[in-house]
């Protein structure tokens, strides 16, 4: 995978390069610029690319310049410390929004996006059956119940039923639309990928809700959101800046 990185922060770039090798060890780095002067000098005489990423703000203007001058022809995966500028990265090449500061986790997944949106295309034409054999598989593969403990006794609760899970204290917990709680082995983190990023929102570190869940959003404190739900909650749900916009985006793609 041959990938370009725009970055006019050199640690952070180089902080980058060293990311996306531990989490695609065949990654090329094949260039590092920063600016968007140089970000197109480059795009007109490289070779063809895999991915790029880019920084939003470089240091002669933002990366969305570099659309109106020169020909990209490879998806972007937005890495910036901005999150108001989400929706127009949507509307360039744009396949995945990381905000800083990056991890090996959400690097790594904007990769297994780009590699899945990869695999149904054929010289710029969509393989459709394929697409849709694969959007079988991932739906099939995902949680319908779960089997939780309770008296003695276990009880089988569906996916469908859960507003909410939250984490209290060392321990995870579901809450169903009736109130009703019970202990799971499970963290969020593994959670996340065991439901339908669809109907289930990771709103923070400690609150996975169900879209189904929510009853309205309010704006709070240092542009944050509060989220209101359809029962009460051990503790107020709120987004931070950070992920509001994405939060925002994943209630209206509904």
């Amino acid at each position: 995978m041959k990938i370009l990185i725009a970055e006019d922060e050199p640690r952070t770039a180089i902080d980058l390069a060293n990311t996306i090798k531990e989490v695609e060890p065949t990654a090329e780095i094949v260039k590092m610029t920063d600016s968007v002067e140089g970000t197109v000098a480059f795009l007109e005489k490289s070779p063809p690319l895999d991915l790029a990423f880019f920084d939003i703000q470089l240091a002669d203007g933002l990366s969305f310049d570099i659309f109106k001058e020169a020909e990209v022809r490879c998806p972007i995966i937005f890495c910036t410390a901005f999150d108001d500028y989400a929706v127009q990265a949507f509307q360039t090449n744009g396949v995945a929004y990381i905000l800083k500061p990056f991890d090996e986790k959400t690097v790594g997944r904007a990769i297994e996006k780009v590699k899945s949106l990869a695999a149904f295309y054929k010289d710029g034409n969509p393989d459709l059956e394929k697409l849709a054999r694969a959007v079988e598989r991932m739906q099939s593969s995902k949680k319908t119940s779960f089997l939780v403990s309770f008296q003695g006794k276990f009880l089988p609760i569906a996916v469908q039923d859960i507003a909410f899970f939250t984490v209290l204290g060392d321990n995870t917990w579901l809450y169903n639309f009736k109130g009703e709680s019970y202990h799971l082995p499970h963290t969020l983190e593994e959670l996340e990928g065991m439901l339908d990023e669809k109907q289930f929102y990771r709103a923070n570190r400690q609150y996975l809700v169900n879209f189904d869940a929510v009853r309205h959003v309010e704006n709070d404190f240092a542009r944050k959101l509060s989220v209101k739900l359809a029962l009460r909650t051990p503790d107020p749900v709120t987004v931070s800046k950070a992920k509001a916009t994405d939060f925002l985006r994943w209630m209206n793609e509904r």
